[in-house]
């Protein structure tokens, strides 16, 4: 399928002698910074997450220094409702199809792993299935639809002691602890090399449905500058130093992204040029370069965020020659990609084809999480600063902005009039 351009087909309806590059795109607020939750306000926020049905997750950091779990329109979870001591909170998260969560906050004391039931694992305890070993730190939850629990975990053979490798570990029931098992760890042979103590890697994703992944390995081949690998489904895909078949060589890897059909994105640099060497891959092919052309924009050195759902549609931040732009497009066909939405664009949030928000930054990174989150039905949800239109302070706030549908007509129907700034 392909997705027409949004700034073309705004350019046509919006023709008139007022035109700039500003956009006015239609989207929505989910919550932002100072808004009265749970009995306080939003200090701070973190990317989000969409379940199985495409409703929203994240973390979101209170003026009273509790965390909540937000969920669709609100808060399901409070850490002041624990009668243990919760403190902060990643990132990185995750939420089934029904009530369960996964995320990670200090736990009395102790870098964990909480859920809806309480603790899973903490720094201190037992590691699961591995006799005199123990939890050194959680990090990264994820879950898939079914509640089934992910997470990268440190491992020691000293109680308190610092961390001697790593886990990538599964719990398939959050309620029972019990089903924790340990999916890769360090020492374990991958494409017959073993994965060295930090191997398991923090960028990793698993599709809605379980049934694939994508992981950011280091794998013990006896040198640094090969030892980058990139699987799917356990099958190395791509490692450093070998030919990306477009004239270099693999470098390094960050995003991952996989969906239930097993297609997959990756993103990252190869040791060619610089002026091109950051890249965004399909099904292991480069897709998109840094320096090419998307929607009239230069595409620049960083991608920051991607994500693909089941339909294999991709959304992405890049940043350009606007700056930072969030673009969509088919996983099969990222050169025809459109910018849906840029840094100094308005947000029109009632519908009214009036800008209510400008936004002033993305925040996501490729360093601390996923950033957004491209849900089944073609929203895309992400974490930015907005100011209100006519001045004032810049403030987080989750939003969601949809891929239009694949004509003229239903982006009139949208109400879009990008292209035009009206004050």
């Amino acid at each position: 399928m392909r997705i027409f351009s949004l700034r073309r087909w705004c350019a046509v309806l919006a023709a008139g002698p007022a035109l700039s590059l500003a956009a006015v795109v239609p989207g929505g607020v989910v919550v932002k910074q100072g808004d009265a939750v749970s009995g306080s306000t939003v200090s701070t926020l973190n990317s989000p997450f969409t379940d199985g049905n495409g409703k929203v997750s994240f973390v979101a950091a209170l003026a009273d220094s509790n965390r909540v779990i937000w969920k669709d329109t609100g808060p399901i979870f409070n850490s002041s409702s624990s009668e243990d001591t919760l403190v902060g909170g990643e990132g990185t998260m995750g939420s089934s199809n029904a009530a369960d969560f996964i995320y990670s906050p200090s736990f009395n004391g102790n870098d964990a792993v909480y859920t809806n039931h309480e603790k899973l694992l903490a720094a201190g305890d037992p590691a699961p299935g591995l006799p005199g070993m123990w939890s050194s730190f959680n990090s990264r939850p994820q879950m898939a639809a079914d509640g089934t629990a992910y997470w990268v975990g440190g491992i020691t053979n000293v109680q308190g002691g610092s961390t001697q490798g790593r886990v990538l570990w599964r719990t398939t029931d959050v309620s029972n602890p019990a089903t924790t098992t340990s999916l890769l760890k360090t020492g374990d042979l991958v494409n017959g090399l073993a994965v060295t103590s930090s191997g398991v890697g923090f960028d990793y994703a698993f599709s809605d449905n379980g049934s694939h992944s994508i992981m950011d390995l280091l794998l013990d081949s006896g040198s640094t500058t090969n030892d980058a690998h990139l699987a799917v489904n356990g099958v190395v895909v791509a490692r450093e130093s070998l030919p990306t078949g477009q004239g270099d060589n693999w470098a390094n890897f960050d995003v991952v992204s996989i969906n239930d059909a097993g297609d997959y994105i990756f993103s990252g640099d190869t040791d060619g040029a610089t002026a091109t060497d950051e890249f965004i891959a399909y099904n292991g092919a480069i897709s998109l370069r840094e320096g090419s052309v998307v929607d009239g924009l230069t595409l620049g050195s960083s991608v920051n965020a991607a994500s693909i759902n089941d339909l294999s549609q991709v959304a992405f931040i890049w940043s350009s020659s606007a700056t930072e732009t969030l673009f969509a497009g088919d996983g099969g066909d990222l050169a025809n990609s459109i910018a849906l939405l840029s840094v100094g664009d308005e947000l029109d949030v009632n519908g009214d084809s009036i800008g209510d928000w400008v936004v002033t930054d993305f925040n996501a990174s490729n360093i601390i999480g996923p950033g957004l989150d491209l849900a089944q039905d073609g929203r895309v949800y992400v974490e930015v600063d907005l100011q209100p239109i006519g001045g004032g302070t810049s403030m987080e706030a989750i939003i969601h902005v949809a891929i239009p549908e694949p004509s003229a007509l239903a982006l009139m129907a949208l109400g879009v009039t990008a292209l035009r700034r009206r004050r």
